[in-house]
């Protein structure tokens, strides 16, 4: 199996690995209670995705809406895999838009808590 997907809900994001291209997609509105069920599923499938993998890999976050929870799950997902991964390149980027403060200011946190360069862009 190449690819993994969660399709997007009202409260929780849409997630997509593709091992073949070293891609992760997360995006939408992550403001959902049960985060905790749901990131511990996802961090299972990013590491697994990851084993043996020497090439680079992406992570692409872009979300429109975060509670705390999430923010929370997505620094231990990056740190796993930092810590996990170690003969490997990973890159964040953290999309957000320019009116939207509290994405940003996520995507600011993350940069600031974790060994994975994060690139903030402002779509």
């Amino acid at each position: 199996m190449l690819t993994f997907r969660i399709d997007a809900k009202r409260y929780s994001p849409e997630v997509f690995i593709d091992r073949a291209n070293h891609i992760i997609d997360i995006k939408g509105a992550s403001t959902f209670k049960n985060t905790s069920w749901f990131y511990s599923n996802v961090l299972k499938w990013v590491i697994a995705f990851n084993s043996n993998n020497e090439k680079p890999t992406t992570i692409n976050i872009k979300l429109n809406k975060i509670n705390a929870s999430s923010s929370k799950w997505l620094m231990l997902i990056m740190q796993k895999l930092s810590d996990l991964i170690t003969n490997q390149r990973i890159t964040v980027n953290w999309y957000y838009q320019e009116k939207n403060a509290s994405i940003h200011l996520s995507g600011e946190r993350l940069k600031l808590n974790s060994n994975i360069p994060v690139n903030l862009i402002a779509a």
